[in-house]
């Protein structure tokens, strides 16, 4: 019998109720501020682009000095809101600066593809980095990244530990389908 079976894990809720395909935008006129963890060469940033969603990056990063090179030269950013070590950046100075961040910790931890070590991998444990990185920030909205086998890792411990910690930092779960919608409880 499992742990979820036995009461000892509860399920967490997830919406359905609607389709974000089916939303308008309810302001298009207005500029969304983006912020990335782990920003590889970014599919969100590209996303606003195809939309002709007024938006601006407001800080990005990623440990890959290719990944780096690749975003200067898609995306407009200043040197000094690129950072190369989340471990290292100081996100409080975007306190109130940011609406939406977007990322998700290095996913071989937790990947069905991957070893599976969860928290026990070092690349795992950056998944606290994300979450200090909301807290510095206090973003309107943000977009944890799912990888297949991130819900069910270690029967679903993992996933009920990044949950309650997104629910302390005072954010609820909107959707989940490919990625984990949070936002801010008003």
């Amino acid at each position: 019998m499992s742990l979820e079976d036995q009461g000892r894990i509860q399920q967490t809720p997830l919406c359905n109720e609607f389709s974000w395909k089916e939303k308008q935008f309810s302001q298009p006129q207005n500029t969304v501020r983006i912020g990335t963890v782990f920003s590889g060469i970014r599919a969100i940033e590209h996303a606003f682009q195809r939309l002709g969603l007024k938006h601006k990056i407001i800080f990005a990063g990623d440990i890959d000095a290719k990944c780096k090179q690749s975003y200067f030269a898609n995306y407009q950013i200043e040197e000094k809101d690129w950072f190369s070590d989340v471990r290292d950046f100081n996100a409080s100075k975007y306190r109130d600066c940011v609406d939406f961040v977007v990322g998700g910790a290095p996913c071989q931890a937790f990947s069905m593809v991957g070893h599976r070590l969860g928290f026990e991998d070092a690349r795992g444990t950056l998944f606290y980095e994300f979450a200090r990185v909301i807290k510095e920030t206090q973003p309107k909205i943000f977009l944890f990244e799912n990888v297949r086998g991130l819900l069910n890792h270690d029967k679903g411990r993992t996933w009920h530990v990044m949950y309650d910690i997104f629910k302390e930092l005072g954010y609820y779960l909107m959707q989940n389908c490919i990625a984990l919608i949070y936002s801010k409880i008003s």
